[in-house]
Formats: C-alpha cells, sequence, structure tokens
C-alpha cells in the first residue's frame, strides 16, 4: 500500500511550530541527515556502483532493572543507552540490488566500527555513523556486482529466476516526543523489597525472584527516501517467579506477570501481594495433585492469557504463517524447500475455522483501557502501516503481512518489518462460560471419551502447564498437573467449536519468561475471545525433570523444633 505523502503533510502541517522547534534542537536527528546527504552525494568506491537507499536508525534510551529477593535487593541499575539499530545501504535498483540474489543480508561489524556517544556530541555521532556505512557500502558494492555477474552468467532476464527486489516508499515525518516518567528508583526499591518479603512465610518456595525493568526512550531513523522520525517508547514489566521441590526431587514453578507502559500503570501494591499470595498457593498445592497419566486427544477449552499465546503459535509459528516469505531459492547446488512460501500461494483459501476474522491493526494503542504495547505509527523500514489489514476474513486467508523485501508478484510492503503490532481475532461465536463448559462436555461424550479438558492459566514452561479434567458424567473438576500442549497448527483452527462473547488484550513479549508463546520471541499484543473451544487439540503428560539431593544444612528460615 502506497502511503499519501499529502496526507502526511497535514497531519504534521497541525502542530508544524513544535515539530520544527524540536527538530533544530535534536542534535541526533541532525547528524544523521547530515551524514545521510554527505554520504548519498559522496559515497562511491572506484568500479563499483553508488547506492541507491541508505537509511539509519538509532535507539536512545535509559533503562531500569531491579531486582528483589526475600525482602532484599539483590540488583539495582539505571544504565543510559545509545546504539545503532540499523544501518542498510542498497547498491542497484529497486528492481535489482545487492540483496537480490542471495538470503545473507548482514553485514558484522569490524573492530574499526565505532559505537555513538550518549552524550549529544554532533561531531562524534557522525563519526560513528561514518564508521558502519563504510563497512555496509563495501559489503553491499561486492554483492551488487557479484549478482550483475551472476545474472550475465545465467543467460537469464531477471524475471526467469527467482529473485527480491525492494519496494519504493514514500516521505514521511513524524516527529514525536513523551512526557519524561519521574521514575524514583527509592519507590520502586521499597516496592520491590515489600513484594518479595511475602516469600519469607513460605520457606518452602526454594526460589523465589521479583524483577522490574522500566525503559523508555526514542526510535530515530532517516532514510534517502526523505523519512525522518523521532519515535517514543515508554515499557514497563514487573515478573514474579515462584519455584517449589518436593522430598522426591519434583519441581514445580509459576509466575506472575504485568507487562504496561509506565510504572503507575501496574496494579497497586495490595493487589500485587494478592497477586503473589494467589500464586504462592497454587505453587504450594500443585506438589499435591495427580498428574496427567495419559495422552488426550479431544475438545479442549482453553482460557486466559492461553488464547493468546495460542493464536501467537498458529499465526506466527515457526513454520506456516501469516507473514509473507522473504527467502528466495538459490540459483544452482542445494535447492531451497519451496514449502516456506506455501502461505502465498494460499491466498483466497480457507486456512481457519469459517467462524474466524483475523485483522492488524498497528495503531491502535489501547483496547478496553489496557495499553497495547506492540502498537507503531511507523515501522523500522520507514514505511507507514495502514490503519487495518484483514488477514484472514471468515476462515480466509486474504493478506499476508510484509517488510520491504518482494518476492512474490502477490506480495506488497505494507509495513510490518517491526513485528505484527496490534493483532485482533473474532469470531462469530457468543457463548458464555456456562454454555463454553457444557459444549466441551457434550464433544467429549460425543468422541466416547470420560472427560474432556480446561486449560484456565496457560503454560508454565516450554508449553507445560495445568489442565483441568472435565468429568462428562457430572461437570465435576479435577486439578491435573504436567501436562504438555503439543504444537498448534492452523489445521487445529480449522474447527471451533465456541468462543466467549467477551474479549480480553494480551500483550506477549520478552519480558514473559515462563510463558512460551511460540513466537520466536516477537513482540505482539493480541485482542482475542476470553475462551475458545477447539473441537481437537493433543495434550500429552509430561515427565518433569527431578532435581533430588540430600541437604546437609537446612534451610535458616525453616524454624526447628529444636
Amino acid at each position: 500500500m502506497k502511503v499519501s505523502f499529502y496526507h502526511i503533510v497535514i497531519v504534521i502541517l497541525l502542530s508544524a511550530a513544535s515539530v520544527h522547534a524540536q527538530q533544530a534542537d535534536d542534535i541526533i536527528l541532525k547528524a544523521m541527515q547530515d551524514e545521510l546527504d554527505r554520504n548519498m552525494k559522496e559515497l562511491r568506491l572506484p568500479n563499483y556502483d553508488k547506492p541507491f537507499f541508505i537509511m539509519y536508525s538509532i535507539q536512545d534510551q535509559r533503562s531500569y532493572s531491579l531486582t528483589a529477593t526475600l525482602g532484599s535487593i539483590i540488583e539495582s541499575t539505571e544504565r543510559p543507552s545509545r546504539f545503532k539499530s540499523n544501518t542498510r545501504i542498497l547498491v542497484g535498483d529497486y528492481s535489482f540490488n545487492d540483496e537480490s540474489l542471495e538470503d545473507n543480508l548482514t553485514s558484522p561489524p569490524t573492530a574499526l566500527d565505532i559505537g555513538l556517544p550518549i552524550d549529544d556530541d554532533y561531531a562524534g555521532i557522525r563519526r560513528s555513523l561514518w564508521s558502519s556505512t563504510d563497512k555496509v557500502y563495501r559489503d553491499a558494492a561486492r554483492h551488487f556486482l557479484k549478482h550483475q555477474q551472476t545474472l550475465k552468467e545465467s543467460g537469464k532476464q531477471l524475471s526467469e529466476i527467482p529473485h527480491r527486489s525492494f519496494a519504493k516508499g514514500s516521505p514521511v515525518r513524524l516527529i514525536s516526543t513523551y512526557a519524561k516518567f519521574a521514575f524514583d528508583k527509592t519507590t520502586y526499591e521499597s516496592l520491590l523489597k515489600d513484594l518479595s518479603a511475602v516469600f519469607l512465610k513460605h520457606p518452602d518456595i526454594i526460589y523465589s525472584s521479583i524483577i522490574f525493568q522500566f525503559t523508555e526512550g526514542h526510535n530515530y531513523m532517516v532514510n534517502s527516501e526523505g523519512v525522518v522520525a523521532k519515535i517514543p517508547f515508554q515499557e514497563t514489566s514487573l515478573v514474579v517467579i515462584g519455584q517449589h521441590k518436593n522430598q522426591q526431587g519434583e519441581i514445580v514453578l509459576d509466575q506472575v506477570v504485568h507487562n504496561v507502559q509506565t510504572p503507575d500503570q501496574l496494579p497497586s501494591p495490595e493487589d500485587l501481594k494478592s497477586e503473589i499470595k494467589s500464586m504462592i498457593t497454587r505453587i504450594e498445592k500443585q506438589l499435591d495433585v495427580a498428574k496427567l497419566d495419559e495422552e488426550y486427544t479431544g475438545p479442549v477449552l482453553l482460557s486466559g492469557p492461553v488464547v493468546g499465546n495460542i493464536f501467537a503459535s498458529v499465526l506466527f509459528g515457526r513454520g506456516e504463517s501469516i507473514y509473507a516469505n522473504n527467502f528466495i531459492p538459490r540459483l544452482s547446488g542445494y535447492q531451497f524447500s519451496n514449502n516456506a512460501a506455501a502461505m502465498d500461494n494460499k491466498i483466497g483459501k480457507n486456512i481457519l475455522s469459517e467462524s474466524i476474522t483475523v485483522k492488524a491493526r498497528p495503531k491502535l494503542k489501547n483496547y478496553d483501557g489496557k495499553p497495547l504495547l506492540a502498537s507503531f505509527d511507523i515501522d523500522d523500514e520507514g514505511i507507514v502501516p495502514p490503519d487495518e489489514v484483514v488477514v484472514v476474513q471468515n476462515g480466509v486467508l486474504k493478506n499476508l503481512l510484509n517488510d520491504r523485501t518482494l518476492t512474490q508478484s502477490t506480495q506488497n510492503a505494507n509495513g510490518f518489518s517491526s513485528g505484527p503490532g496490534v493483532i485482533e481475532v473474532t469470531s462469530n461465536h457468543r457463548n458464555s462460560e456456562k454454555e463454553l463448559k457444557e459444549k466441551l462436555i457434550a464433544a467429549a461424550r460425543a468422541d466416547g471419551l470420560d472427560f474432556g479438558l480446561m486449560v484456565k492459566h496457560g503454560p508454565n514452561l516450554m508449553g507445560i502447564t495445568n489442565v483441568y479434567k472435565v468429568n462428562v458424567k457430572d461437570g465435576s473438576e479435577v486439578l491435573l498437573r504436567n501436562a504438555l500442549l503439543q504444537e498448534v497448527s492452523f489445521k487445529v483452527f480449522r474447527r471451533i467449536l465456541g468462543a466467549s462473547e467477551t474479549y480480553l488484550a494480551h500483550n506477549v513479549g520478552a519480558s514473559n519468561y515462563l510463558l512460551n508463546a511460540r513466537n520466536n520471541g516477537q513482540k505482539a499484543s493480541y485482542i482475542v475471545p476470553e475462551s475458545i473451544l477447539l473441537e481437537s487439540m493433543e495434550v500429552k503428560p509430561f515427565d518433569m525433570p527431578t532435581l533430588k539431593e540430600d541437604d546437609y544444612v537446612s534451610n535458616p528460615l525453616v524454624k526447628s523444633d529444636k
């Protein structure tokens, strides 16, 4: 999708005075733009082509990291950092360039690379950008010459061989900033001390930790097409981890996770304490709970955060994905499988239940009062995404998300090189929780099963979770532990028996240490039904590794009878 530059200009003109003032005072942007202009005019090696595209990206941030255990702070750091997140240089033209005929697209830094100064040193920033530019351009120029020779030796036209092209972008100016959060480290150190002290009354919890991180800063970007961007970001995470081990050496663990924009959006200290106490109760009870002792294939009712994680696993799995494929087959020798492009060939075909519609809404900032941390206004290649992309409509694949690299005639640069952003999954089903449980029981009974399974809290680690065994005779629920949710594919979501009428938003990302979203670590926000009933899913028992050791010295927190 081409972005209208005139529309962008109109938006920016509404606040032209503040924008120009910010840019005039911004040493980082000025240094980036000046070095870009110089290199577009002067950069060229003898016997090599000039670059037609240059892009610089810089991330400037300040991070606070706190860790507490048993009422004490064990780590407290404040760290400013500034780094080059991307230096991209293309030689050739949009249709044929140094990235066209191979998949190795990186230029690793050398010992001569100069880091960015933390201070607003105009000359230092330009010098750092120059050091990377020199290396990346040399690699790009040599690659393009090699590609020209390869194409000539093939005796074919470019259109006759597998290749990638680079989509054209439009000039965009997006400059914004944030209200700096007044972070008082002492206040949050006291909070973590207080929260972690809850574990002092539970000496059977052999390991506990509370990890707090707050980062705020700006992402800067300029490119030779006229993109100038300064994008603010603020991210906060609080993770509470607890681990317990019984006399047989069996281990159970659990966590509490909160991902918000700024620290003041975290729950109150009283609510956090309540969540931690509930987590401890779950941990202490787990080792008295029976294990899942048999493989299960049948209806499964998923509720809570696990729904967002399961959709992340399906939509952005290691195999098929709703991302367009950017890899190309090699021209000779070992051939890559063409299966990677399978999703490109499925546009217009059913891939999910006809009750499911999936939309990418990357610019959506909040849902039902909850901040969507993965939203963005411009991707990291300088493309402004549309407000909405319908990916799947009533089960039929309509579009794929893509960056600026095009390998198929059906692809277009729709602005998703930074990730999926916000994914909204809606269903035609409108069921209450009572109705979903009744449907689960009916489906299990129809399959000749004595019980169905419910997952309420989601995976703890590598897909391992606790499940509830729902008796088909009386609907009673029995908690079982150490169940392993098998890898879920699009095929599993072809048959959906029901979904809740209520929807929840989940932020999935790197701070979810134990929750395995299976989304390759990609940060994303999901708006999904609170519960969803799958007709058939595989769940297997998992033997948690044991660590049985003799304690020669008892835990000092355990009171002695002597």
